[in-house]
């Protein structure tokens, strides 16, 4: 899981490595450990990139690879890996072409960071999630009253959220409407949520089985788990 803080780190952590040695290519000289380097902060940019901006993801990774989609290319049309397999052009000069397609990487990232600070001020999902946040509220006043209604409101807002987290992802389903167990092994599998979170929503999807399912009623403790872990989600992923 990455919050909204940690997101705006490593964009700006991988803006700064990438300038560093991106410098090499305003000098015009070709370094030998370009290599290592490029494929080292390639290889933590490109999925960062698809979690916080999946329609920028394909045009960033353009810039690395060649589209084997596509037959023909542009006379400039040459990517970074053409650096790195020693692809020979009498005509481009490629070690430039490279260092061009790098500060389009990173004008990327730029954009990607400008976009998090621009969807912070947005007033609909802003006011979207404090609704959220009340009906949370209402859940855990409830909760001394009746548990499984509690945990049955505070399951329906985790669906929610797990299903509009789905569709920014572009998550595809057999079913118009999986339930929240499925929507959860959805998101793990995109590594949309690493291993811990994943296993922790996997426990709030059964609890709101348990709310939601005839026979046994879920503990208040496991209706308090389900209310605290959907409040952490709604507030920290996106």
């Amino acid at each position: 899981m990455i919050t909204e803080e940690m997101a705006r780190k490593q964009l700006e952590t991988l803006h700064q490595e990438g300038s560093a040695f991106a410098k090499s290519f305003a000098e015009e000289e070709e370094t030998e450990d370009f290599e290592v380097e490029y494929q080292r902060w390639y290889s933590r940019a490109l999925p960062l990139m698809k979690r916080l901006a999946p329609d920028r993801y394909a045009e960033f990774q353009r810039f690395y690879t060649r589209d084997a989609k596509m037959d023909v290319h542009w006379s400039r049309d040459h990517v970074i890996q053409d650096v790195i397999w020693g692809v020979e052009d009498d005509t481009h000069d490629l070690w430039q072409e490279a260092g061009r397609c790098l500060r389009s990487q990173l004008a990327l990232l730029k954009s990607v960071s400008d976009r998090l600070a621009w969807s912070a001020l947005d007033s609909e999902d802003q006011a979207e999630r404090g609704l959220q946040l009340a009906l949370l509220e209402t859940a855990r006043d409830l909760m001394d009253i009746d548990a499984r209604s509690a945990g049955a409101l505070a399951g329906k807002l985790l669906e929610l959220y797990l299903r509009k987290l789905a569709a920014k992802h572009k998550l595809r389903f057999r079913k118009d409407r999986p339930p929240t167990r499925e929507l959860v092994e959805a998101l793990k599998t995109a590594k949309v949520f690493d291993i811990p979170v994943g296993s922790q929503a996997i426990w709030l999807a059964e609890i709101d089985h348990r709310s939601r399912a005839e026979g046994e009623s879920p503990t208040k403790l496991q209706v308090r788990d389900l209310i605290d872990g959907t409040h952490w989600l709604i507030t920290n992923a996106f």
